[in-house]
């Protein structure tokens, strides 16, 4: 094959086979020629293209083509990032930052159920990705294979500490007590929301106080259960004992038709024989069952909203023994699903006491 030398770098020359030219090789020149090149042959041609002192090359480039490169794609990278930042620019603009523009039934959360579907959440949690509560009560702390109490304990601390904070935010709360929703639910919108009074579960002397470590240390643990919040959602709840289910037919009052009910037992009846006596502790004037006040309810991204709790406490459950529990809350506008995967208007835990 002939190499037109017309048509080659500066750089690089064509050789032919006599050993004589070889031998009057420029050492800062590339090799190109009809034969295969050897080894040394490429090897000479790397370090060349690699660094030609020759010719200040670099990669086979000058400092110069180099620079225009650089700059090209210099202006190229600030054209783009420009594009992206006028775009993020408009979506800021555009987009409320307190309401969000697909909310309701026309939500990605209301797919699957074609309505808003609130679920429950548990403290305490010490990671996200696991359910289960597993301590030996004698222990505080742990050690080796035996879990401690105390860091149930603290995480409940921490959870309960947003309660008490006074900051500028939570001033905008109001006393809710005996005001009708229709009164409340204008204020909402301007900021406002419904003061949460923490200090109630210590005023009743319940046994889920920090000072009686949450009852961790006597094996009869309290878990804290909140309904997880969704945007201008508000519960439809229960007027009178024909709407409620079955279960809570008995236990019917007048003050459920102000509560979304919370009741918690164990998953199937191997677990709910394992589980003796629970009591709940909650702005109702019941232990028997739990409830969360429909005037925290709708929840639209007041600075400062504090959900509404509810203490369940495993009075007397058997020791030894992994218990799966599932806490249910029950409205009229919120559906129940018996899937693992997909939990709706429920949560999922595990007890172990040893």
């Amino acid at each position: 094959m002939a190499v037109d030398s017309t048509y080659m770098s500066a750089s690089v020359k064509s050789y032919p086979l006599s050993m004589s030219d070889k031998l009057a090789l420029n050492k800062e020149e590339i090799i190109v020629k009809d034969d295969e090149l050897t080894w040394d042959e490429e090897w000479h041609n790397f370090r060349v293209w690699c660094y030609n002192s020759k010719y200040r090359e670099v990669c086979g480039r000058d400092g110069l083509a180099w620079a225009k490169i650089a700059l090209f794609y210099f202006v190229w990278c600030m054209f783009m990032a420009g594009i992206f930042a006028s775009f993020v620019g408009i979506f800021m603009a555009i987009v409320d930052k307190r309401i969000p523009p697909y909310r309701g039934n026309s939500s990605a959360i209301a797919l699957d159920t074609s309505r808003p579907n609130p679920g429950l959440g548990f403290r305490p949690q010490i990671s996200v990705q696991k359910t289960l509560i597993k301590y030996r009560s004698s222990h505080p702390e742990s050690s080796g294979y035996h879990h401690g109490w105390s860091a149930y304990k603290n995480q409940l601390d921490e959870f309960l500490a947003y309660y008490t904070e006074v900051d500028s935010r939570y001033q905008r709360a109001i006393d809710c007590n005996g005001v009708p929703i229709d009164k409340l639910r204008p204020q909402f919108y301007e900021g406002k929301s419904c003061r949460f009074d923490i200090n109630m579960f210590r005023n009743r002397q319940t046994p889920c106080v920090t000072q009686r470590n949450f009852e961790y240390n006597f094996g009869r643990p309290c878990v804290l259960i909140k309904l997880n919040k969704i945007y201008d959602w508000e519960p439809i709840t229960y007027k009178n004992a024909a709407e409620v289910p079955e279960q809570f037919k008995a236990l019917w009052d007048s003050e459920f038709s102000d509560y979304v009910l919370v009741e918690c037992n164990g998953e199937n009846d191997v677990d709910r024989d394992f589980i003796y006596e629970i009591e709940y502790f909650s702005q109702m004037n019941t232990t028997r069952i739990g409830g969360f006040h429909r005037n925290f309810f709708p929840f639209v991204n007041q600075d400062g909203y504090r959900s509404p709790l509810v203490f369940v406490h495993f009075k007397k459950i058997e020791t030894n023994v992994l218990i799966n529990v599932e806490c249910r809350a029950y409205a009229q506008n919120i559906d129940h699903s018996d899937s693992l995967e997909f939990k709706r208007g429920s949560v999922h835990f595990e007890l172990i006491v040893e």
